[in-house]
């Protein structure tokens, strides 16, 4: 081995040796001089939309660490400012005490896409309300395959609502009007098409949903088991305080939300959601029947039984990893129909051996989330579907299976 040669120092610039008398004449300690010298890493969400946007007016896009998606921000406009910090508040879950499984934001599609990142099994609902912000927020949430989306005020039913501008933000915001031109449909109503008894968060911004400040909607708002009002924005929370009192709730603070807890919700143990009908994911083995079936979005489909009795089937198979449940979102349409029986049958694919077989009726219009335990099981498995009127030989409607998951 050779002898270890030390090296001759590089010289320091005279620029740099400026700098360091500079420092030591004003009586700057080492630390404090690196720390001034610091600079955000690259990879810093702030750096990257602030850089993205600087100098410049217009529809611009960054790619930001842990989202699969570029964010779109309108260059000149707050959306840098809220894109930061939805990011930075997403990033740490909300500080949420659970792990959410349904999601609704209203009026803040940077939050719900950064909800999104964090919680890769929830399902979600972003809300945009404000006309003029559609655009952005298509931009922003049709890439993420998980995230529904909404572009009416949700609130109580038929609220006629107008567009002001706020004038000490310059910001948008929906106020009641009776000869507004926006209709609002009802918070409730929406939880039903999409099959949710209940959720787990809901995320407002008070300028877009002045219902708050109505009683009529605390009925609907007992459906989620937490709910975050954006802070320092007139209209909503106040009243709402007064409103979601003890023992029902419990209210409190995050940095930027007011916070109201539904006591009687009690700890949920966390369920990892493996769908077992998706367009556009791994391919499996299935077996889909000649007719009375068709695809409903990417995650769903429809079976419509044969009238005069009879079943519809569909069968697929996956591997099961441990699954201990199963969800599935249904709605039979509302027609003048029959209520149809769905069976859902489990079997181990190489024997055949049952594994478990679970019935429920649903009734015209009728629109549950239904759930259901199974025996732990590894390995590959087929799962059956059978929708069949349930009396009689009427005609039979076409039920939705939004979803379908083992938990």
């Amino acid at each position: 081995m050779e002898d270890f040669q030390p090296r001759t120092p590089a010289p320091l610039t005279a620029a740099k040796r400026r700098d360091i008398a500079r420092r030591l004449a004003a009586g700057e300690s080492a630390p404090a001089a690196a720390g001034r010298e610091a600079s955000p890493p690259a990879d810093d969400p702030a750096r990257r939309v602030r850089d993205a946007v600087a100098g410049r007016v217009g529809l611009v896009s960054v790619s930001l660490p842990n989202l699969a998606y570029p964010l779109w921000v309108r260059a000149g406009s707050c959306d840098a400012a809220a894109a930061i910090a939805a990011v930075r508040e997403a990033g740490g879950g909300l500080d949420l005490p659970f792990l959410p499984h349904r999601i609704m934001v209203i009026g803040d599609a940077y939050l719900a896409v950064a909800l999104a990142a964090s919680y890769p099994d929830a399902g979600l609902v972003s809300v945009e309300p404000v006309p003029d912000r559609a655009r952005l927020h298509a931009l922003n949430t049709l890439p993420w395959r998980r995230i529904a989306t909404i572009h009416n005020p949700l609130g109580v039913a038929g609220t006629r609502l107008a567009i002001v501008t706020a004038p000490e933000t310059g910001g948008e915001r929906l106020v009641p009007d009776p000869n507004g031109e926006i209709v609002t449909l009802g918070l409730g109503q929406v939880l039903q098409h999409f099959g949710w008894s209940n959720a787990d968060l809901l995320v407002i911004d008070p300028a877009v949903c002045p219902d708050l400040a109505n009683p009529a909607i605390d009925a609907d708002l007992a459906a989620f088991r937490r709910i975050m009002i954006r802070a320092g924005t007139a209209g909503g929370g106040a009243g709402l305080a007064a409103r979601l009192l003890p023992p029902a709730w419990r209210a409190g603070a995050a940095p930027h939300h007011l916070v109201f807890d539904r006591a009687a919700a009690g700890p949920r143990a966390a369920a990892r959601r493996q769908k077992v009908f998706d367009l556009a994911g791994d391919s499996i083995a299935c077996t889909l029947p000649a007719q009375g079936w068709r695809p409903a979005g990417e995650t769903g489909f429809c079976l419509a039984p044969p009238a005069g009795g009879g079943d519809v089937r569909l069968s697929l198979r996956c591997f099961a990893a441990g699954a201990s449940g199963f969800e599935v979102g249904l709605r039979l349409l509302p027609a003048p129909v029959a209520p149809t029986r769905l069976a859902i049958g489990f079997a181990a694919a190489d024997t055949g051996r049952p594994i478990h077989r679970a019935v429920r009726e649903i009734r015209p219009g009728e629109s549950v989330v239904w759930r259901f335990d199974l025996p732990v099981f590894f390995g590959e498995v087929d799962i059956v579907f059978e929708a069949a009127v349930a009396a009689g030989d009427g005609p039979g409607g076409w039920l939705e299976l939004h979803d379908p998951a083992l938990l």
